[in-house]
């Protein structure tokens, strides 16, 4: 065996008579060698007389004997070859391979960052942020093969037409199989072009004032505007509501919802008794609401655009006296009406989704938990009250995922997936899509509610 070079622990005589009549014998051990040394030695030979002639410093172990040792021979090299064993070898534990990397479905998010900022901050991308990350969260998206995928969110800021067609083609590119927003009407109609050029599935958050009876890939979480005064119109009806003035503003949109409300009243025995168009940025409605009074109606509905515009007319109420009930549409709904129309003495009520009034909902509605789960979730992450808005961008995402759920993250199975949506119970209210319908919201998204100081609630 050849000797590993190591801390040797040698035993040998001293001087050199002894070493000339020494056999060696070296045995390799575990973490060094060992040398014995078998001295032949005649008698009365003194082996210390030649201790100077050894090197200084040299670390010696001396066998005096008389006589020659077999015995002493033999022991040690019983007990060399026991520690020579060789040493069992340690367990080498087998190289860890490197995790397979698990595939992302990517979903295209479209959002404006200028439009939604504000004193309630981007709550459209924290919705949309916060339902992919509780998909991931519970393993990701669960395919019909049982495969999991993660899912991920590829942003776009979008604030112009051009900006979001740009987005579109490199979300394409990028292999994504859908994608959801913007909330802008121009911009998502510039987006749903794109969108159907390139066979992106895309659910918008608005409407986009386009014919969409005709839309392939394209979808919205929003209801037409003949929705809106339908779930009026039959709130009217449930109340004995019989004759109504009607108030709008002088602008195409205005002149479209007059021409359905009066088809729509008719099929419901409901008299437009007063009829008045205002122009965009009025602030002087008093006697406007005071001619329509005196027609006698037993019910006021105003459609103003926004929540500015509500805002004119509810402060405009309480200079008209003994007025009949007024109610406004959905652009009323908005939280800030109250805010800007100020400590008004009477009650004005307005069409709005659940959300606004999630504490008021009844317990037998099957929208109610939705709504509450979603306030719960996004005020936990953002430390404010959700909005419509943030509401929209939540089920879009989760309408995205149900599709890829049942029918695969391809392109078009989703598209066939998300068509067959129906009564899909969203935080915006029951989403159901169809071949010619691409509208989510219907009439059932909406509730009436009255103002008690600064808030909406329920009663109406």
């Amino acid at each position: 065996m050849q000797p590993r070079v190591s801390n040797r622990c040698i035993l040998t005589g001293v001087g050199r008579e002894a070493e000339a009549q020494a056999t060696s014998i070296e045995y390799r051990l575990a973490g060094g060698t060992r040398r014995i040394v078998r001295i032949r030695q005649r008698p009365h030979n003194r082996i210390e007389a030649n201790l100077h002639e050894e090197r200084s410093g040299a670390r010696r172990t001396v066998i005096r004997a008389a006589r020659p040792l077999p015995s002493l021979t033999i022991i040690l090299l019983l007990l060399a070859s026991v520690a020579c064993q060789p040493v069992p070898p340690r367990p080498v534990a087998a190289p860890a391979s490197s995790p397979t990397p698990v595939p992302t479905v990517v979903l295209g998010a479209l959002l404006d960052s200028v439009d939604d900022v504000g004193p309630d901050g981007s709550q459209r991308f924290e919705a949309a942020k916060l339902a992919v990350e509780l998909v991931n969260r519970r393993g990701g998206l669960r395919l019909p093969s049982g495969e999991r995928r993660t899912l991920e969110l590829s942003v776009y800021d979008v604030g112009r037409p051009d900006r979001a067609e740009t987005a579109i083609r490199h979300l394409v590119d990028s292999g994504a199989v859908a994608a959801i927003g913007p909330a802008d009407a121009v911009v998502v109609s510039a987006a749903r072009q794109a969108a159907e050029t390139a066979h992106l599935p895309l659910v918008a958050l608005q409407q986009s004032g386009d014919d969409t009876r005709t839309a392939q890939w394209t979808f919205a979480l929003d209801a037409a505007p003949e929705e809106a005064l339908t779930a009026m119109l039959d709130f009217f009806v449930a109340s004995g509501v019989d004759k109504l003035g009607w108030l709008a503003p002088r602008t195409m949109d205005g002149t479209s919802a007059r021409r359905s409300l009066l088809r729509l009243a008719a099929s419901r025995s409901i008299q437009v008794v007063a009829e008045e168009a205002y122009p965009p940025g009025s602030d002087e409605y008093a006697p406007i609401l005071t001619r329509i009074q005196a027609a006698g109606p037993r019910a006021i509905l105003a459609w103003p655009r926004d929540s500015h515009e509500a805002a004119s007319i509810a402060r405009e109420v309480p200079k008209v006296r003994d007025l009949t009930p007024l109610f406004m549409g959905p652009g009323a709904a908005s939280p800030s009406t109250l805010a800007s129309a100020g400590e008004a003495s009477v009650v004005v009520r307005t069409l709005t989704l659940r959300l606004p009034v999630s504490d008021d909902l009844w317990d037998h509605d099957p929208l109610t938990p939705v709504v509450r789960d979603f306030r719960r979730e996004l005020q936990d992450r953002t430390g404010r009250p959700p909005t419509p808005e943030a509401a929209a961008a939540w089920d879009a995402v989760n309408l995205v995922v149900a599709a890829i759920e049942r029918a695969g993250p391809t392109s078009s199975a989703l598209r066939d997936a998300l068509e067959s949506t129906a009564d899909y119970p969203g935080a915006t209210g029951m989403v159901t899509f169809g071949p010619r319908r691409h509208d989510g919201l219907d009439r059932r998204a909406y509730v009436v509610a009255r103002s008690e100081g600064r808030r909406w609630r329920l009663p109406p």
